[in-house]
């Protein structure tokens, strides 16, 4: 069996979850088998390192593989039923919950705002600058600037240099583009929204270009929030088709 390139950006993790479950099932890998390095793996699939060592964290946390320094990945030598099943149960249960990933997008956020208005680079305050502009552009036409949020907020985190905040908030890069491709898709259908979102985005630009960090973290905190509340009527919504 070979493993398949991962053409979406979908919870990738997962995704590498499964083609080890489907290699496990179908005897391609077997408990004791030493499995492909991360650097392989990412290439193999198509993704990037960052995703592969979320899915390797997941499955050496949960007892699926054992991880040894300098000699590789190995698959538990746990019974093929019992591996199976703690697979199924990793697909089953870690399908991140929006709002809860919203919460710690909020805690990191909040306090790299904080930090990025007192230790921003130069070039990166004009990374920023050029990054809201063409933000501010898509949004004003109404169209949905998925790109330029998510660069927008990843600015912001590097802005804190911070370098293991940064490092976390990696671990989550996927799910957080899927987040943020789920609230703009339905803010930008509405235009009072879509002018909420554009005055959020705002009051963290402004607040942190004047250098103002208790603004800054309040700013981006209160986005989030925004969030929250859009993607709860986006649900009303729905309801209601």
């Amino acid at each position: 069996m070979e493993f398949k390139p991962i053409q979406k950006r979908k919870r990738i993790y997962e995704i590498i979850v499964q083609q080890i479950k489907d290699a496990v099932a179908n005897g391609t890998y077997r408990p004791g088998d030493k499995l492909p390095s991360e650097r392989v793996f990412a290439e193999m699939l198509g993704v990037s390192r960052t995703s592969v060592k979320e899915a390797v964290t997941v499955l050496e946390s949960s007892g699926i593989i054992s991880v040894k320094p300098g000699v590789g990945m190995f698959i538990s030598q746990d019974s093929e039923q019992k591996l199976l099943f703690r697979l199924s149960q990793i697909l089953e249960e870690n399908d991140s919950d929006f709002m809860h990933l919203i919460e710690l997008r909020q805690a990191i956020e909040g306090d790299a705002a904080y930090y990025a208005a007192s230790r921003m680079t130069g070039a990166q305050r004009e990374r920023l600058y050029y990054i809201y502009l063409r933000l501010l552009e898509k949004e004003r036409m109404g169209e949905i600037a998925l790109k330029e949020d998510f660069e927008f907020h990843c600015i912001l985190i590097e802005a804190a240099n911070n370098p293991v905040m940064l490092q976390v908030v990696n671990l989550v890069a996927d799910q957080i583009q899927e987040t943020v491709q789920k609230s703009r898709e339905f803010s930008t259908m509405n235009r009072v929204l879509n002018l909420q979102v554009m005055s959020e985005h705002a009051k963290i630009y402004e607040s942190i270009m004047n250098k103002d960090p208790n603004a800054s973290r309040e700013a981006m905190w209160e986005h989030h929030q925004g969030i929250k509340e859009r993607h709860q009527q986006s649900h009303l919504y729905r309801m209601e088709e």
